[in-house]
């Protein structure tokens, strides 16, 4: 599938939701793809049967959606979405400016954001990207006083990062200071995204919202605002992964080193 395939899959998704109940292929085809200019009849139809990934049910001439049976996360387990901001790219070099998390467990949702102060100066290029100055972060606490209380959220839940290779790389030594060892399991969806999305050439968080229709992302590169967006393409490619077999998400990651 191509890119502009994903986001109608994204469409239909989101029409479903917004009606709330099964509909049969016909009308979900006209109602949907012909708002996007395609032409009714059975062309439509036959496009709508190849837009059907494994979000969708469908139940004799009827489609409806999985997430309306089974839960991401399940009830039973805990995730927690998490996204750092940094002075730069080396975890040895370049220290941690921002830290969010939001955890989900039995319906639950727990919110964790905090900036961070340094001890460095940041960089120009990175207040350009992020919006956060050396003024932002004079007061804030630093990084260990913040990953000591932050590490209750972690307790127990599988990991769900974008790129987690990145952040994992300046969490686990600065986490291993403290005598805390992170074997969490680990979602990347970066990883996700080379098995529910083949068709994308590129799978930075950017290329995902588009692929899936998600607009302009309010408050790109802050922490929570790349949390929230991470949230969105998880959930969404959980179910085109499970596809009706619901799957604790800790066996679809793979273990932190």
């Amino acid at each position: 599938m191509s890119p502009t395939h994903y986001r109608l899959s994204t469409r239909l998704a989101r029409h479903l939701r917004s009606t709330g109940c099964r509909l049969p292929e016909h009308a979900l085809a006209e109602q949907v793809l012909a708002t996007q200019g395609l032409p009714k009849g059975s062309w439509a139809s036959d496009l709508l049967k190849s837009l059907l990934d494994g979000r969708f049910e469908r139940i004799e001439t009827e489609v409806g959606l999985w997430e309306w049976k089974y839960d991401f996360p399940a009830r039973d387990e805990a995730v927690v979405v998490l996204d750092l901001e940094t002075t730069g790219l080396s975890p040895d070099n370049n220290e941690i400016i921002e830290l969010a998390m939001i955890r989900l467990e039995n319906g639950s949702r727990t919110t964790f954001e905090r900036l961070v102060n340094p001890g460095t100066p940041i960089p120009a290029f990175i207040s350009r990207l992020t919006g956060i100055r050396n003024q932002d972060v004079r007061e804030a606490a630093d990084i260990y006083t913040v990953l000591s209380e932050a590490l209750p959220l972690l307790d127990n839940a599988t990991l769900i990062i974008q790129n987690a290779g990145f952040d994992l790389g300046f969490l686990q030594p600065r986490l291993k200071r403290l005598g805390y060892r992170l074997d969490n399991p680990v979602v990347d969806t970066i990883h996700w995204a080379r098995k529910a999305l083949p068709g994308l050439s590129k799978r930075g968080l950017d290329a995902l919202a588009w692929a899936f229709d998600l607009g302009p992302i309010a408050g790109r590169h802050r922490a929570m605002g790349d949390v929230e967006t991470t949230l969105q393409v998880a959930r969404e490619m959980y179910y085109m992964l499970t596809a009706g077999r619901p799957t604790p998400t800790s066996q679809l990651a793979f273990r932190a080193r």
